[in-house]
Parts: C-alpha cells; structure tokens; sequence
C-alpha cells in the first residue's frame, strides 16, 4: 500500500518537486527497520528451534536407553518364566489287580485318555495294585519309570489276598498268578527330569496266626518306590515322590489285634526314613507320600470306618479269639482297638510333622464311602488344586453313577503342587 501511494503521488507532482525522494527515503527507513527486526526475530528462532532440536535428541536417547532398558527386562523375565518351575501335578490311582477293569480294552483306553488328559495332565501317576507283566498307561502317554515287581519286591495276586476264593474268582485267571505291585509313571513331555528312582520293603517279616477260617502265615509283602525330580535349568528344590501301600484290608484286617497297629506305624516311618536319608539332599526339598492307606485319617463312631468294622471284623471268630487272647472284654475295647490300628499310619506321619494335602474335602476315593487313599508332605507347598477323577461307583444301594464306564473300585485323586 506504501509503494502504491508513493507511485500515485510521484505520477501527479510536476517535474522537479522533490515528494518522490523524499518519500523514498522514508519508505526505505521503515522497510531497512522492518527487515532488521525480522532477522532478529528469525535468528532468536532459530536459537529456540536449535534448543529444542538438542533437547528433542536427548528425550530421544533416554527414550532409546530406556527401550533397551525395557527390552532387557522384558527377555530377562521371559528367561525367568521360561525355568521357573511349573506346578508338579501327581495322581494316586489304585488299578485293583484289574479285578474290575472292562474287557474292551479300547472303551478302557478311551477312558483313562480322558480321565488322565486334558488342560492340567498329571505329571506323575503313582499306582498301587498294578500288575508287573500289564502295562495299561504307555498308550495314554505315560511311561513307566519304577515297578516294584520288577526290583524284586512284590508277590503274585494270589499270595497277596492269601488265596481268598472270593478276590480269585472276581479277578481274571490269567493274572491270579502275576506279580501285585506299586508302580510310578511319569508323562511323555512332562518338562520334570528325573534325576534318581528307587525301591524298598517296608513291611516285617511277621507271621500271622490264623484260627476262626483265617489263613497262618506270614504277613504279605509291602515296598514303596519313589523318584526324584527336578525342573530343569533351575536352582530350585527336588521333588521327592513315593508311591506306597500300606497293609490293610479286608484280609488283613481281621489280624489287627496281632500287633498289625504297629505294624501299620512302622511302615509310613520307613518309608519317610528313605526321603531323610536321600542323597544330595537339600534342605527345601519336598518329600511327597503317595498311595492307599486303607483307612480315613480320622475315625468317627458312627462313621463310615465303623461301619465296615460292624459289619465286617466284629463278627468274626478269629478277631473274637483274638480278643479274648489280649484281654479286650467289650465290644467297645474291642473298636477301640481297631480305631487305634486304622489310625496308626497317620499318626505315625504326624509325629514326623508331616502333613496331608487334603482331606475330606477333595471327596470319597474309595467304592465303599471312604477317602482312603492320600497324599503326605514333609513340608507346608501351595496346594494349586486337589480333586477326584471319578473311576467307579459307589457300592452303596441306590447311589447315583459317577462314571459311565468303571476302571477300578477306586477313584483316583489328582493334585497340583507349587514347588
């Protein structure tokens, strides 16, 4: 607009006036101002955009270091998930000599597929009354680690129920003459190594007196194999697991008055002597004892335990005999007596300050009402979960099924420690 108005009033004054100079300068004052100003400001711009631009690139090397900072602890954590140990997830599962196992054979497989599969499989399957020369788990994905048969430590089926007519006739024919054992399974792709396995007797030399229909002769062999266990590519405690059967049962339950209590105290102890005695042994390590204990660890008047006596072992002649020999004149000492047997196991493993995973709670693993088969530990582990896998019915008069296809009279029971 200044240029304009300078041009307009230069074209209207007559010739050698000086408006045209005069303006001129001025106008070229104000633009040689402006012009300083501008580069004044353009060069306190480009400080402040200089400033930033060195500020921007050390936010981007505290950004770029923290990146790395966190891409570090980002793979070192993910090298710490990677060995830091799984749960150990253990099944007690007591096959019953096979007494009650289908004869289809691939409905069986089929079964124990499900039963032992899924999201949470077991890691080591700990089994009693298995049969040394029949291997039922290797095409469910398990591998045979221990069988006691095999280590020299077992007895066929048939000296095992001491020739009763009624448990031959109730098992196949073709294994009354196999050996009965403990046996220990672990996973194909479980990630737990085992690092040592073993076996031992726990039962005595004892000989039981027969009399009233009952057999003489000595008590049946009992032994309890065991492995240890370790994740891999970790400093982290060993797994100490043992599989076990204790004596009892209806053949030998009617002998409970010939020091069978003891007997019964002693064999858990022994079988916690082996854990304390361990090699390499760390003071974390966990020791876990598995199996059938034939008896609920607490005993109720009234309750299940005293009902299988009543019905069962009261009557018997040989208990009476028995009774009358020790001095037990009443009904009363006579159930005191066999609560004290029933009990004994447990309250030999709490004296060593072990304790049991579950209880009651987990439900009933046997066919007749009872928890009867357990787990102890030699120290307090988280429990993840504990829980029935249902493998028979109920013998009771109308009980509900819980399973449409039974493998054995017992349930088994599963369980997920954090180690």
């Amino acid at each position: 607009q200044a240029r304009l108005q300078l041009l307009r009033a230069s074209a209207k004054a007559p010739l050698g006036r000086a408006i045209w100079p005069a303006r001129l300068l001025g106008l070229l004052g104000v633009r040689l101002g402006s012009l300083a100003c501008r580069r004044e400001m353009q060069m306190a711009r480009c400080e402040t955009l200089n400033a930033l631009a060195n500020d921007l690139r050390e936010v981007d090397k505290v950004l770029q270091g923290t990146k790395q900072q966190h891409d570090g602890l980002k793979g070192a954590l993910e090298k710490f998930i990677e060995v830091m140990p799984k749960p150990l997830t253990v099944v007690t599962l007591n096959l019953q000599y096979f007494s009650s196992y289908p004869k289809d054979e691939k409905k069986a497989r089929d079964k124990l597929k499900e039963a032992l599969g899924g999201p949470n499989p077991p890691d080591v399957i700990c089994v009693q009354e298995g049969l040394a020369s029949k291997d039922v788990l290797k095409d469910v994905g398990f591998k045979l680690m221990i069988c006691t048969g095999k280590e020299g430590i077992a007895q066929s089926v048939r000296e095992m129920v001491y020739s009763d007519a009624a448990a031959l006739k109730a098992c196949p024919e073709q294994y009354h003459d196999e050996l009965l054992c403990n046996q220990l399974y672990l996973r194909e792709g479980s990630q737990w190594v085992v690092e040592d396995r073993g076996a031992e007797r726990i039962a005595s030399e004892t000989v039981l007196q027969g009399g009233g229909s009952r057999v003489h002769g000595p008590l049946a062999i009992r032994s309890m194999c065991w492995l240890k266990l370790r994740w891999p590519g970790a400093s982290t405690p060993a797994a100490f697991v043992m599989c076990t059967h204790i004596t009892g049962g209806r053949f030998e339950d009617q002998y409970f008055i010939q020091q069978l209590a003891e007997e019964r105290h002693r064999q858990p102890e022994k079988c916690i002597n082996v854990f304390r005695n361990r090699k390499g042994a760390r003071d974390d390590d966990v020791g876990i004892l598995v199996g059938d204990f034939n008896a609920t660890e607490t005993y109720k008047v009234g309750g299940p335990m005293s009902g299988y006596f009543k019905f069962g072992i009261a009557s018997s002649e040989g208990v009476k005999s028995d009774a009358e020999k020790a001095g037990l004149t009443s009904p009363e000492a006579i159930e005191d007596a066999f609560k004290v047997y029933m009990v004994s196991p447990f309250k030999a493993i709490e004296a060593q300050d072990w304790t049991f995973a579950y209880g009651e709670e987990v439900g009933i693993s046997s066919g007749f009402g009872h928890l009867i088969d357990h787990m102890a530990l030699s120290r307090k582990v988280p429990v993840k979960k504990a829980e029935i896998i249902f493998l028979t019915n109920q013998k009771t008069k109308d009980a509900a099924e819980d399973t449409d296809l039974v493998i054995t009279d017992h349930n088994a029971v599963k369980v997920s420690f954090a180690i």
